[in-house]
């Protein structure tokens, strides 16, 4: 993913045209050269050549602003791309756990349909034989149905979701065989909310508040007299006058309220970062108790579904006679349907500690 991703290749290229473009805009403009040459009138004065070389430069203090700015700007463009490259792992992640989700379901429903398709043969038989009805064939041919669409409906999901992945990959195959959950990590939830306070999404919100606090800066410097100096010639036939020239302009109204503009810039980066801290504060704590109400969840089924095996003891249950088909139909379907809410649980949760855990991505 990280060499052949698609999206962060061009988040690194967008990376470092950021950077690129930080770094110019902090040199002088070009020096102007201008040549007169006039005509005299009458002709017996002759005529006159006027050369000027002229620089102009910014006050000194501007240079050092925007050179602090192209370094904040650079950071930011850093700062950018790891947010992305956060969110594509994250991404990345929780696809290759909802695979195995699908890997563990799948087995589970193929061990089912080749059980309903056993029961199934031995109620045809027994119908033939005149032991049962047609009720209880209808609902072994209903419940054999409904297992066979759920099957392949599962397995239309482990295509869709590995060409996900494939496209996270840049292209390239990726088998995803397995049908084992990794072990629940169990945040710790201080230790998140002090890395996430030092993350790239709160850096990137205070290098905004640096980068408006030195525009400020240079606006003001900007509000300054420009230098300029230069070379001047003037020469007629007879005589010629040769030296420098010193400029200093007078600002009045070129840089008129950009002061004010970059102190209320500065105000709204300030409001920016208050609300991404409040938000992500909020979104954190929302997802924390989320994951662990789901600990709870996976914990109480586990400890259900893991006291025995029900399926067989409904199998025998229902070969001895104490519960009817009928029973036997509804309770193992709610078995199943119970391990499979199991599996959901796992996939949310283990997907939930993915999405929280890209901080350290």
């Amino acid at each position: 993913v990280l060499d052949n991703n698609r999206t962060l290749k061009v988040a690194r290229e967008a990376s470092q045209t950021a950077m690129l473009r930080a770094g110019t805009g902090n040199t002088p403009p070009d020096p102007e050269f201008e040549i007169g040459y006039l005509y005299g009138d009458p002709a017996q004065i002759g005529n006159k050549v006027n050369i000027l070389v002229r620089q102009e430069v910014d006050f000194p203090s501007a240079y050092a602003h925007r050179s602090k700015l192209k370094d904040i700007r650079q950071s930011r463009a850093q700062l950018d791309y790891l947010l992305v490259r956060q969110e594509v792992l994250s991404e990345t992640m929780q696809l290759w756990i909802r695979q195995v989700y699908l890997n563990k379901l799948s087995r589970i429903l193929s061990q089912r349909l080749q059980q309903a398709r056993v029961l199934q043969s031995d109620i045809s038989q027994m119908m033939d034989a005149g032991e049962l009805g047609p009720l209880e064939y209808t609902q072994a041919n209903l419940m054999l149905a409904s297992i066979e669409s759920e099957f392949d409906e599962i397995q239309a999901d482990q295509e869709n979701n590995l060409l996900a992945l494939k496209e996270m990959t840049g292209g390239h195959e990726l088998e995803v065989k397995d049908s084992i959950f990794p072990l629940p990590v169990h945040i710790q939830e201080d230790s998140l909310f002090a890395d996430y306070r030092m993350g790239p999404g709160v850096q990137l919100h205070q290098q905004e508040r640096y980068e408006k606090e030195r525009e400020k800066s240079l606006a003001r410097s900007q509000h300054l007299p420009k230098l300029s100096a230069g070379y001047f010639s003037e020469a007629i036939p007879s005589e010629a006058f040769r030296g420098f020239t010193l400029g200093v302009s007078i600002p009045l109204w070129e840089n008129a309220r950009t002061i004010k503009t970059a102190q209320s810039a500065l105000i709204e980066a300030d409001a920016k970062m208050d609300q991404f801290l409040l938000e992500q504060e909020r979104i954190l704590q929302q997802k924390l108790n989320r994951l662990n109400n789901l600990y709870n969840r996976v914990e109480k089924l586990e400890e259900a579904l893991g006291s025995g095996n029900s399926l067989q003891i409904l199998t025998s249950s229902m070969e001895s006679g104490e519960i009817s088909l009928s029973e036997y139909f509804y309770n193992s379907d709610f078995y199943f349907r119970n391990q499979q809410l199991l599996l959901r649980y796992k996939t949310e949760l283990l997907s939930l500690e993915a999405d929280l855990l890209k901080i350290y991505y």
